[in-house]
């Protein structure tokens, strides 16, 4: 039997598929239907992740950016720390999400200028390690609340381990509360990195890395998503809004690529590739982030 570390990485953004390193989550119980369901426990002390390809050897990098598509100004803010997203608050502070490959779980920090103050890991329903929550994706709700999504239960494919995108939701930003399995899948199958964007009309769409491929799906409300389509186009994506309104896909291949929708994310047309490696001396550049409402582009380079 393969025994894996507790993360593990591999490159896509080099060519093959690039997840995060995903710490071991136990089995979890099933619902009725057989479907994961998103539960929650406390992962212990945390540890500094000692792959030699894993988030320890990772760098949260940001830039500057006003259409979404030329990058200005990238200047690390993290080091040793992974798959990054980040979410503009009410209050117009900026927070990144991101696993802590020091200290192992996913931790937040607060932009401050060309910096990052960090604040700490999350914590979900009151378990201050969360145990298998990684590549996490927020998104600021109307009423000022944080959904944050992440994908739950790492294992090799094939493996007898249930797995599934959840969603919890924090009017801090730090302690949030599980809403449920937003996307539960197959042991056979290896999906990672989800995406959520909530459309013009209350609909909801979520991105997910399958390998090379992205997976779109969709929501009516933003909690349960049924799958819709697959696209060749690349991995690890992200879903955002282009200042004109259209849905915008970034994914991850030799680069970071964008395409365009304007059926809600139906059909898509390429854009143009918005960063190439090397970027600060590092070949991988991946995880891409565009934090609405802040003009800003978060990544990550290893």
């Amino acid at each position: 039997m393969l025994l894996l570390p507790a993360f593990a990485l591999t490159a896509a953004c080099a060519g093959a598929d690039d997840r995060a390193a995903k710490p071991a989550a136990p089995t979890s119980p099933t619902s009725p239907a057989g479907a994961p369901t998103c539960v929650i426990s406390n992962g212990g002390p945390g540890v500094p992740v000692n792959d030699p390809s894993g988030p320890y050897y990772h760098q949260v990098v940001v830039a500057q950016t006003t259409d979404g598509l030329t990058m200005t100004g990238t200047r690390q803010v993290i080091d040793h720390a992974s798959v990054p997203d980040g979410v503009r608050r009410a209050d117009g502070s900026v927070l990144v999400y991101y696993v802590n490959g020091a200290k192992g779980y996913t931790w937040v920090a607060r932009l401050e200028g060309d910096s990052a103050r960090v604040l700490g890991q999350i914590s979900i329903d009151g378990a201050p390690n969360p145990i298998g929550v990684v590549d996490p994706d927020a998104v600021l709700l109307a009423d000022g609340r944080i959904r944050l999504a992440f994908f739950w239960g790492f294992g090799p494919p094939g493996a007898n381990t249930a797995r599934a995108m959840c969603i919890a939701e924090s009017s801090d930003g730090i302690n949030f509360t599980m809403k449920g399995t937003a996307f539960p899948f197959g042991a056979t199958e290896m999906l990672t990195d989800p995406s959520l964007l909530a459309l013009a009309d209350g609909t909801w769409l979520m991105a997910i890395s399958s390998g090379q491929n992205t997976i779109i799906a969709r929501s009516a409300d933003g909690l349960t998503f049924t799958r819709e389509q697959t696209l060749n186009y690349g991995g690890v994506p992200e879903l955002a809004r282009a200042p004109d309104g259209a849905v915008r896909l970034y994914v991850c291949k030799g680069g970071i690529t964008a395409y365009r929708s304007l059926d809600a994310g139906r059909t898509w047309t390429l854009e143009r590739t918005v960063l190439n490696p090397p970027i600060n001396g590092h070949n991988i550049v991946c995880d891409p982030s565009l934090v609405a409402g802040a003009n800003l582009f978060v990544f990550k380079t290893g």
